[in-house]
């Protein structure tokens, strides 16, 4: 593999690099949605997840949508704490175990997750318009690909 140099005098080799560029414009997608849709309803990217995996499931275990949402269960907590003082979702215990704990969205949780959607795809697309269709298709596919090795047991 060979390597670049960064900016530092430091070198790079070819993986490195390019995992700090997707890191880069994952956070640059994450900053345009966030200051576009989420900001002025005062959502986090988060708590904008969280929303959008309740949504999807209906009614979800905490545990299952920490996992989905790529974060710690202590921080759903603090997310679940925030929603749920909104009235945007709302937590009841497991009908078959107490101590789990369920999710779901109330009503306005529902018309909120119904206007962002839409919004929030409109600037996800925008995001990456500079892109051709075929350009789109393959990155979507090389990044697939790459979850999907990481996630194969070595």
């Amino acid at each position: 593999m060979t390597a670049t140099v960064g900016r530092d005098g430091g070198a790079f080799n070819g993986a490195t690099e390019a995992v700090l560029h997707l890191h880069r414009a994952a956070n640059a997608v994450r900053q345009h949605v966030e200051q576009e849709v989420l900001r002025p309803r005062q959502l986090t990217w988060t708590g904008f997840v969280v929303l959008r995996t309740v949504w999807a499931a209906r009614r979800i275990e905490t545990r299952h949508v920490a996992e989905q949402a790529g974060i710690s269960k202590a921080t759903l907590t603090g997310v679940v704490d925030t929603l749920s003082g909104r009235g945007l979702m709302k937590r009841s215990n497991h009908p078959d175990d107490g101590r789990l704990v369920l999710l779901q969205l109330t009503r306005k949780g529902h018309r909120m997750i119904r206007e962002l959607l839409p919004e929030s795809q409109d600037a996800e697309s925008y995001a990456l318009s500079y892109l051709d269709s075929g350009e789109l298709a393959r990155i979507t596919a090389a990044l697939r690909g790459l979850v999907d090795h990481l996630e194969r047991p070595r």
